[in-house]
C-alpha cells in the first residue's frame, strides 16, 4: 500500500494520505469550502468537515505504526525448532510450539484441590495433590488469536477422554482471580507459584500465566494397562495480560497461552532388573537381606500394581527352595512427606505384600513378618531423584 507523506514543513504540499480498511483516501487542505446549503440566507462553513479530519490524520498514522511493531518474527509463525508434540497429544489447529522440554526422569506435582494463602498465618494451608514421577514432558503452546481458555480446555480434554483419560480435578479463575468463583486459587497466580515453582525461569510462565485473569486447569489421568505405566497430562492456560504481551512473539493482549505436561510413569521401571530367586538367597547369605525394586505401587498408595507379580513369583521359589526361611518384609520411603505418614505407608505397603504372597503365591504368613520403618533407614542421599528412587524399596531381611 503506498503512503502518502505528510510535509508539515514551510512550503508543504497541504496533502494528507488516510487510510481506512485497506484503501487510501486523499484529502485536499485548503480554503474551507462553504456550505452549498445556507440558514437563513447566509453561508456557514460546516466545522464537523475539520473535525473528521483532524481525528483521521493521527487515527490513520497510529495504525500504521501499529501495524509495523505488531509484525510477528519469523522464528515465531512455526514450532520452535526441534520441538513436536507428544504421541497421544493433538494441538489445537492454528496453534505453535513456543517451547518444549523433555526430562527423561522427573518428579510432578499435581493439585486436586484449591489452593489457597491465608493472610493471617501468612502461609498457604495445605492442599490435597499428587506427585507422580517419569519420564516428563512440558510444552508451551501459543493458541490462535480467536481460540478462548475455556476453548482450549475443552478441546484437550475431549481428545483425552477418548483415549481413556479421566479428569482428576479441574478448576476455573471466573475470569477475576480475587473473586468469589475463582475455584483455583484465591488470587495473585498463587497456582502457578506454587504447581510450578520450578520453571520460573521462563518469560510466558513468569509473567504471562502467572498475571492471568482468565485462567483455567485441568488433571486428567489414564490407568496403566498391560504393564504400562500410568500416564498424566495437565492444561493451564491463560489469556496475556497488558502487563506482559509480547507481538513480536504474536502474544497480544488476550492471546492464550496454553502449558501442557504429559507425564509418563513407567520411565524407571523399565530399567529395574528383576532380582531373581538364587540372587536373592545369595544376597540374604552374604548380608542377611536384599532389596527389591520390581515391587510398584502408585503414589501415596499400598495397593500392589500388576508388574510385581514377577518379582513376587521369585520370592515365592526362594521360599519354596528353602522351607525353614522366615523373612521380615520391610518397606522403605524416601523422605517425601512426613515420618509418620510414611511410616503408617511403609507399613501398609509391606503387609500388602504378605497378603500377597500368602494368598495368591502360597507362602505362609506364619514365615513373614511386615514391617515399615518409614525414610529411617536410607539406601542413598534424599537430596536428588536418583537418590529418593533408591530408597522407595522393600527388602526382605532374614529373622531366623
Amino acid at each position: 500500500m503506498p503512503v502518502t507523506p505528510c510535509m508539515c514543513g514551510p512550503g508543504a504540499s497541504n496533502t494528507f494520505g488516510v487510510f481506512r480498511a485497506g484503501t487510501e483516501v486523499t484529502k485536499k487542505v485548503g480554503k474551507p469550502k462553504r456550505s452549498t446549503r445556507s440558514t437563513e440566507g447566509n453561508e456557514q462553513q460546516d466545522p464537523r468537515r475539520f473535525m473528521k479530519l483532524t481525528w483521521l490524520i493521527p487515527t490513520a498514522w497510529l495504525a500504521i505504526a501499529a501495524t509495523a511493531v505488531a509484525q510477528v518474527r519469523p522464528e515465531f509463525t512455526k514450532d520452535a525448532p526441534g520441538t513436536k508434540d507428544p504421541p497421544r497429544l493433538k494441538r489445537i489447529e492454528g496453534s505453535i510450539i513456543l517451547r518444549s522440554v523433555v526430562r527423561k526422569f522427573d518428579s510432578y506435582q499435581m493439585p486436586l484441590e484449591r489452593i489457597v494463602y491465608d493472610e493471617n498465618t501468612k502461609q498457604f494451608n495445605p492442599w490435597k495433590r499428587l506427585t507422580v514421577e517419569g519420564t516428563h514432558t512440558i510444552l508451551f503452546y501459543r493458541e490462535p488469536k480467536d481460540a478462548s481458555t475455556l476453548e482450549c480446555i475443552r478441546t484437550y480434554q475431549g481428545e483425552l477422554k477418548e483415549q481413556g483419560f479421566e479428569a482428576l480435578y479441574e478448576g476455573w479463575s471466573g475470569g477475576a482471580p480475587l473473586g468469589a468463583n475463582n475455584s483455583l486459587d484465591n488470587g495473585f497466580g498463587r497456582l502457578a507459584q506454587q504447581v510450578y515453582q520450578t520453571e520460573t525461569d521462563y518469560d510466558l510462565q513468569q509473567y504471562t500465566l502467572k498475571n492471568a485473569e482468565d485462567f483455567r486447569y485441568i488433571a486428567l489421568k489414564k490407568p496403566g494397562e498391560n504393564g504400562a505405566g500410568d500416564v498424566y497430562v495437565t492444561v493451564f492456560c491463560g489469556g496475556v495480560t497488558e502487563v506482559w504481551t509480547k507481538p513480536a512473539m504474536g502474544l497480544d493482549l488476550g492471546t492464550v497461552v496454553a502449558r501442557v505436561d504429559v507425564l509418563e510413569t513407567k520411565a524407571l521401571q523399565n530399567r529395574m532388573v528383576q532380582v531373581k530367586a538364587a540372587d536373592m538367597e545369595r544376597q540374604i547369605a552374604v548380608s542377611g537381606r536384599v532389596a527389591l525394586y520390581g515391587i510398584y505401587f502408585d503414589f501415596n498408595q499400598a495397593v500392589l500394581k500388576p508388574e510385581s507379580d514377577g518379582t513376587l513369583q521369585e520370592v515365592q521359589k526362594l521360599m519354596a527352595s528353602d522351607p525353614g526361611l522366615k523373612l521380615l518384609v520391610v518397606g522403605h520411603t524416601d523422605n517425601v512427606g512426613t515420618f509418620e505418614f510414611n511410616r503408617d505407608l511403609s507399613s501398609r505397603r509391606a503387609g500388602a505384600v504378605v497378603d500377597a504372597l500368602s494368598k495368591r503365591f502360597a507362602v505362609s504368613a506364619q514365615r513373614l513378618f511386615p514391617f515399615g520403618c518409614s525414610f529411617a533407614s536410607p539406601a542413598a542421599p534424599n537430596g536428588s531423584e536418583e537418590g529418593r528412587a533408591k530408597n522407595r524399596r522393600v527388602e526382605l531381611v532374614r529373622w531366623n
